[in-house]
């Protein structure tokens, strides 16, 4: 069994049993972080915030060691969330981690949501929350549309085209895969993985750059207008 010494998200390391309470005694072990997980995951949605710090804690620690991250979805126990899910927890735990249990209960629950609000700075969620605008019972198209106001992003029409073209490339997979010849299946296993690898640089890409852009001042223009019901 492992406790946790609790600071921050990346700071957050497994303590052995019989450790003194004080103390955190990192470790490498992929069973001893599932077992974590799957504790922290059972408690249900209002463990959330806990579950992303945890999942923070173990991404950062392993992934230290090549390889040792992707561990958690080829062990015999099995981990209680995918590792898209996982990656996008480790995110809230490393943006969100800072709040405390009092912030806590103004967030809403859904790992998806928080994922969208981490997008924001600390600053600009602390004001957010003290006016309101972020709560409990905040939906993810909400949560969208917070987020795109803040960051002065117009609505993508291009969005439901990217849907539409994967659902056809994927009918088109399913459909010749079985035709193709060896040296077309490996040119297609390779072209995929590389396009997985760029959408993941993309996606970081955009997190560094919401993350460093300054929304304080958009920010407080949400004040003026609460009337819209945004």
């Amino acid at each position: 069994m492992i406790t946790f010494c609790h600071s921050n998200a990346a700071d957050l390391e497994p303590v052995r049993g019989g450790a003194q309470k004080s103390a955190c005694v990192a470790t490498d072990s992929v069973s001893e972080w599932i077992a974590e997980i799957k504790k922290v995951w059972a408690r249900g949605s209002g463990s959330t915030l806990d579950l992303a710090r945890v999942v923070s804690a173990a991404k950062n620690r392993l992934q230290r060691h090549y390889g040792q991250w992707s561990r958690l979805w080829k062990s015999e126990q099995k981990m209680p969330v995918s590792k898209s899910t996982a990656d996008r927890l480790a995110t809230v735990g490393d943006q969100m981690g800072w709040a405390d249990s009092a912030t806590s209960l103004n967030l809403p629950r859904g790992w998806n949501i928080l994922y969208c609000l981490a997008r924001l700075d600390r600053q600009t969620l602390e004001l957010l929350i003290q006016q309101e605008f972020i709560h409990p019972k905040l939906t993810l198209r909400e949560a969208k549309d917070l987020v795109a106001r803040l960051k002065g992003i117009k609505p993508n029409t291009r969005r439901a085209n990217v849907r539409e073209r994967l659902r056809r490339f994927a009918g088109f997979v399913r459909d010749t895969a079985r035709d193709w010849e060896s040296d077309e299946r490996e040119l297609a296993m390779r072209t995929l993985t590389r396009l997985i690898e760029d959408i993941g640089v993309a996606e970081t890409a955009v997190f560094s750059r919401d993350l460093n852009s300054s929304t304080f001042s958009t920010q407080l223009g949400l004040s003026t207008d609460r009337q819209n019901n945004l």
